[in-house]
């Protein structure tokens, strides 16, 4: 690979589209040269509801990220999300038929290939098929097989499925601002390589990224993702629960959740007031802070019981020795932390990008995670395309993000 590498992170979301560009160098070293911010109009719970709206934010955004970066955006790695995304997993075997029983890349492939058939409706398409771990001869957790010897090869991976047609949808948005997609990726699978600790992926632990129309989740263990999935809950919708039953305009609403929301009520005084301006009043009022809360609190203890059902599904409460961690905008949400760890009974702590050179500091922010980790995953697809056969670029360029920036919090 070339010094200076230019990879580009797109993160549509509900509430805003976001745009973070990088140069990666030969030896997979970040420096974010370029960061756009434009309103999503577009979207609804993470799916394409305007693609014309959408096409504008995206193509605002990157032009955005461009200008900043004096570089110019042609390809981009793009998250994907919403309640049409569903996981399982799958395994698959093969039979090392060489004389000499040694696994060669080719049947790896094999493998993974044969992990992949497995039966899913005709409107939906393999997003991702993630390997987490190969056995041999019954041999488990063995994570680089070939070169080893044996007579047959067993892989469990993650699969992820989503909406054909959502995610064309996507593809069309990104196609007529002028881009080519250089891959989808899961959301939580990229956001986990700017928040998580490599100790954390590997001892255990549930990501959580409070989006605005979704939350999404993902669990780590070994090292590798176990389990994911999407909440149809998530910070936009507190805003909507206060306007609603405040009877104030939606920004108001957004101001008072930041300004003045908290997540558990116990924790606001009784004396404690917020001047509301309600719809049709001709002069804002004080109204109890503990009333705005109890309102939030509400809606966040909802969307924790939905992540603990997701957790009980997934049969792993028991293997989260690490606990969660929880990203995203919603994050930021005064008690939301104490809220989740009451709900959630495990340990809880923010998960923000480390400072990376460049403008690092610009989006060292929670809801700058995810467009973080999609440029930390396409510096890792660049390096692995580009090593030598048998090499872990991946490992590498992980290493380099934790040496140098991946202290837990």
């Amino acid at each position: 690979m070339t010094p200076n590498t230019v990879v580009a992170g797109l993160d549509i979301g509900t509430t805003k589209i976001c745009c973070v560009v990088a140069e990666v160098g030969a030896a997979g070293e970040l420096i974010i040269s370029g960061v756009g911010v434009s309103p999503s109009e577009g979207l609804k719970r993470g799916v394409v509801v305007d693609i014309e709206a959408t096409t504008q934010g995206v193509g605002a955004a990157v032009q955005k990220a461009a200008n900043q970066s004096g570089r110019e955006i042609t390809q981009v790695y793009v998250g994907v999300t919403g309640e049409h995304i569903s996981s399982l997993n799958s395994k698959g075997v093969t039979a090392i038929t060489h004389a000499d029983r040694e696994i060669h890349q080719d049947d790896v492939d094999r493998a993974l290939h044969q992990a992949r058939v497995i039966v899913i409706p005709p409107d939906r398409v393999i997003l991702h098929a993630i390997p987490r771990s190969y056995s041999i001869d019954g041999q488990n957790g063995i994570r680089h097989p070939v070169g080893m010897s044996g007579t047959r090869l067993e892989v469990e991976t993650h699969i992820v499925t989503g909406a054909h047609t959502f995610l064309q949808n996507v593809e069309k948005c990104v196609a007529r601002s002028g881009l080519g997609l250089q891959e989808m990726v899961l959301e939580p699978l990229a956001t986990s390589t700017a928040v998580l600790t490599p100790a954390e992926r590997s001892h255990g632990v549930c990501l959580i990224d409070i989006g605005g129309g979704t939350t999404d989740m993902g669990i780590f263990i070994e090292g590798e993702i176990y389990y994911s999935a999407v909440v149809p809950v998530g910070g936009s919708h507190v805003t909507t629960d206060l306007a609603q039953l405040l009877r104030i305009p939606v920004d108001h609403a957004e101001q008072v959740k930041k300004e003045h929301g908290h997540a558990v009520s116990a924790r606001v005084g009784e004396a404690e007031s917020v001047p509301i301006q309600q719809i049709g009043s001709p002069a804002p009022r004080p109204l109890r802070r503990r009333a705005v809360a109890e309102i939030v609190e509400a809606r966040m203890q909802e969307l924790f019981q939905l992540v603990q059902n997701e957790i009980d599904k997934s049969g792993c409460k028991q293997r989260l020795p690490a606990g969660v961690v929880i990203t995203g905008g919603g994050s930021d949400l005064q008690g939301a932390l104490e809220c989740a760890g009451a709900k959630l009974g495990m340990p809880v702590r923010q998960g923000k990008p480390e400072r990376l050179p460049g403008l690092g500091d610009t989006i060292s922010a929670p809801q700058f995670s995810t467009a973080v980790g999609l440029v930390q995953y396409g510096a890792a697809a660049h390096l692995r395309a580009n090593q030598p056969s048998g090499s872990d670029p991946w490992s590498k360029l992980t290493g380099l993000i934790s040496k140098r920036f991946g202290r837990a919090k």
